[in-house]
């Protein structure tokens, strides 16, 4: 067990290199909320706070006798429903995560041009002001328009070319920007299923032409364990899942490919709970995994040290639609971020202060516009970051 003072020094420089014995912290953070009545953003509307479907809808334009927004998930934020392009907001949730002990910051990014993408400049500051890296996360989707519209398997390839070509120029050269090594990291959600065009995934030798197409040598992750892409891709995550059995068996063969030199490092997870009923399911019907406190956080924090992963990641900061966002809220308060802290603390020597967790809250109503102060439905100033009794 390293002690505070080889933590304190990840802490300050967070450097991911190879082999490192203490698993970095990582949390994945969505970046595409939007309020019309906050954002900065031309004729902005309602984004991922609303929803509208057959089963369910939630209009945040409505507001209850407690004047909290009709939101599309189950835990209200503190600072109510923001705006991901206000940098208030993003300078809250980033200084509050590194108070608690995070040290990287994973970001969705859906392409060039895309709402997400217009974000990353001002992420990549947020991130270097507080002391944290950053790194993207790729959707591999590749049918998906306006984002991906291939016509046969070389427009996947070429797609795939493009698009991580424009993240190596445009972003991997930003200080904040994470590397492990010397070479920046990008990882990815799957895709799945089979189309007109075959499976819809990139397959191996896809990757083999991808990746020597590449501007300069990257540090790729792929989601869950398929030997075949394997070693040419490096890493390997695992997401949330309920099936503690699954999570449990990826630990133990990730660290037996990496033992065999066959996988160069493997991430695990660390999640709240799931609950996406504002959303029924993206209309698929709702799954829940209750929370019951902190105590399914707390099972896959432990679990997430199995066979010593090089990264944890926080499943999620903010993905309040789907119910793993550990943010702090009108419902729990600062209780999963406490709760970190003081596990990481536990296990790595990092020295435990709950109290400044709170800090970036207090900065937030310091510089906070007006519309963003009307959002908040509580006494900030005097909130001790547990629920009201």
């Amino acid at each position: 067990m390293p002690d505070s003072a080889s933590r304190s020094s990840l802490d300050q420089v967070c450097i991911w290199e190879p082999g490192n014995e203490t698993p970095l912290i990582a949390m994945h953070y969505m970046p595409w909320f939007n309020n019309p009545h906050s954002s900065q953003r031309s004729n902005p509307k309602w984004s991922h706070w609303a929803w509208s479907g057959s089963e369910v809808k939630r209009d945040p334009e409505i507001r209850d006798s407690e004047r909290r927004r009709d939101i599309a998930a189950v835990q209200y934020p503190l600072i109510g429903a923001y705006s991901s392009d206000n940098e208030e907001v993003v300078r809250y949730h980033f200084q509050t995560a590194k108070a608690a002990g995070i040290d990287i910051v994973f970001i969705i990014w859906y392409g060039p041009g895309s709402d997400t993408d217009e974000l990353v400049p001002m992420l990549l500051e947020e991130a270097q002001n507080a002391g944290l890296k950053l790194a993207i996360c790729y959707e591999e989707k590749l049918n998906w328009p306006p984002y991906r519209n291939p016509k046969n398997r070389n427009d996947i390839v070429n797609s795939a070319k493009d698009d991580l070509n424009y993240i190596l120029e445009k972003y991997a050269d930003h200080p904040a920007y994470l590397h492990r090594g010397k070479k920046p990291f990008i990882y990815q959600f799957n895709f799945w299923g089979e189309g007109e065009l075959g499976k819809q995934n990139i397959l191996p030798d896809e990757w083999n032409e991808i990746f020597g197409a590449l501007r300069q040598p990257v540090t790729y992750a792929r989601q869950n364990l398929n030997p075949e892409y394997h070693p040419d891709i490096e890493g390997a995550y695992v997401w949330w899942t309920p099936d503690e059995s699954y999570v449990k068996d990826f630990s133990e063969y990730s660290r037996d490919l990496v033992d065999a030199d066959r996988l160069g490092f493997f991430m695990t997870m660390v999640a709240p709970g799931f609950d996406d009923s504002g959303v029924n399911g993206w209309g698929h019907g709702p799954r829940v995994t209750p929370r019951d406190g902190d105590s399914i956080l707390k099972k896959t924090f432990d679990m997430a040290f199995e066979g010593n992963p090089e990264i944890i990641q926080v499943v999620t900061w903010n993905d309040f639609n789907e119910g793993t966002a550990i943010e702090p809220s009108l419902d729990e308060g600062y209780l999963y971020l406490d709760s970190l802290e003081t596990w990481i603390g536990e296990r790595t020597g990092r020295v435990v202060d709950l109290s400044d967790n709170r800090l970036p809250l207090k900065e937030y109503l310091k510089n906070a516009s007006s519309a963003q102060l009307d959002e908040m439905l509580t006494e900030a100033e005097s909130y001790d970051g547990y629920p009201k009794q």
